[in-house]
């Protein structure tokens, strides 16, 4: 049987195309969507395009449409069509060409696109893009994180601090924090000053502090994000650390979720005091986030696709680091310095083996640190599907908070 069809867009969020037998006229076949080896759904080809039937294709009434699961991420590059009953497949003509494919979820912003520099230099050209961002942005794209020097000046970092200290000692209402104390079991609960120094992280403090929301918009930041956006960025989780993480390295794509392009994602991290050695300080692999992207179930970038595959995740990202050259570093930061990395730049939080800081039962030396999370004006995180409090959009930046309304 001689099948003629074509896939005409693949973008990831859908995949529209068409497919008819001459042998068959009256067939419509029913057609196995499949990201790599993983069956995503099934559609069927019988829906009505003018341009077919203009073109003596059956009536013309032989075209699918496929629109993505929200909760599935599809590679353009992986997707394959079977029409069930067959060994027969479609694949995107750019695909099947050996050529490059659409952008699509995983295609992320323009920065990750193939013609990053042709794009660059045509932004450049026009004045969307300034001298200062255009030399940082080559650095971003080659190793996936950028370093921003003295980015929040000396007396914004102290008022920062003060306010931390303020939240603990009496937090405002709605403000939480995420703890494994005292009992290594995860809490959601407001700030109690005995769990200050363990494994705690205070949660969107810019949504009750004006002087946060300061920090976190600093100038610089807010320039060379606005630049990789494309558009005005939205700040919407922040993480306050008083003491290192020790966290695995990871890629945030597993578990931040940004509705609709899980590469729309970008984030900063703060340093509120001089950073010393041994005190958990931040680490990454260089270059990490060109890495080939790992696929929970076969599919999405999100972990809880398939949640077992967890340690394979982490495991993957040190083998990974192995096969292509991916040298590890550490971000010995001044107070006042900002480094912006990547959605997928692989990193985490190194031992801690300086000197005891603050006493008690949790003591650790102190590393002051404030992680914000930004995706684009336009985006939204995937949170907002069932959170709808009020954000507040400034000049440089949006603010909204999964857990109460940002306040003026």
């Amino acid at each position: 049987m001689a099948v003629r069809g074509s896939i005409d867009l693949c973008d990831g969020n859908v995949i529209e195309g068409w497919v008819y037998a001459d042998e068959t006229p009256l067939h419509r076949f029913t057609l196995q969507v499949m990201a790599g080896d993983a069956e995503v759904g099934t559609c069927v080809a019988n829906r009505y395009r003018e341009d077919l039937a203009n073109a003596g294709i059956s009536n013309g009434d032989v075209a699918f449409r496929f629109d993505v699961p929200p909760f599935v991420s599809v590679d353009p590059a992986r997707v394959r069509l079977r029409l069930v009953g067959s060994d027969v497949y479609l694949l995107p003509r750019e695909a099947a060409a050996g050529g490059a494919t659409a952008p699509g979820r995983f295609a992320g912003l323009w920065i990750d696109r193939p013609d990053w520099i042709d794009a660059l230099g045509a932004k450049h050209r026009r004045g969307a893009i300034d001298d200062a961002p255009a030399g940082l942005l080559f650095r971003f794209v080659r190793d996936g994180y950028v370093v921003l020097r003295g980015a929040v000046d000396a007396a914004t970092l102290a008022m920062v601090n003060a306010a931390v200290d303020r939240a603990w000692k009496k937090p405002p209402e709605g403000l939480l924090i995420e703890t494994f104390e005292p009992d290594g079991a995860l809490h959601y609960v407001p700030p109690e000053a005995a769990f200050r120094y363990g494994r705690t992280k205070m949660l969107d403090l810019y949504a009750h502090d004006a002087v946060v929301r300061q920090a976190i918009a600093n100038g610089p930041a807010m320039h060379f994000l606005a630049a990789v956006f494309g558009e005005t960025p939205k700040a919407f989780q922040s993480l306050y650390f008083e003491t290192g993480s020790q966290q695995a390295m990871h890629k945030d794509t597993a578990y931040v979720k940004i509705d609709g392009n899980p590469l729309a994602l970008a984030a900063t991290w703060l340093a509120l005091e001089d950073i010393k050695p041994h005190t958990g300080e931040l680490e990454y692999y260089v270059g990490s986030h060109r890495a080939p992207a790992f696929l929970f179930g076969g599919a999405s970038k999100w972990m809880e696709a398939e949640p077992d595959a967890h340690p394979r995740f982490l495991e993957s990202l040190h083998q990974d680091a192995a096969a292509h050259g991916h040298r590890r570093e550490a971000f010995l930061a001044l107070a006042g310095d900002v480094l912006v990395w990547h959605a997928d730049l692989a990193h985490g939080g190194s031992a801690i083996s300086g000197a005891m800081g603050e006493p008690g039962a949790n003591a650790r030396p102190s590393r002051r640190s404030l992680v914000t999370h930004f995706t684009g004006a336009s985006f939204q995180p995937f949170y907002r599907r069932a959170s709808t409090h009020a954000e507040l959009a400034t000049p440089s930046c949006v603010f909204v908070s999964q857990y109460g309304p940002v306040a003026d």
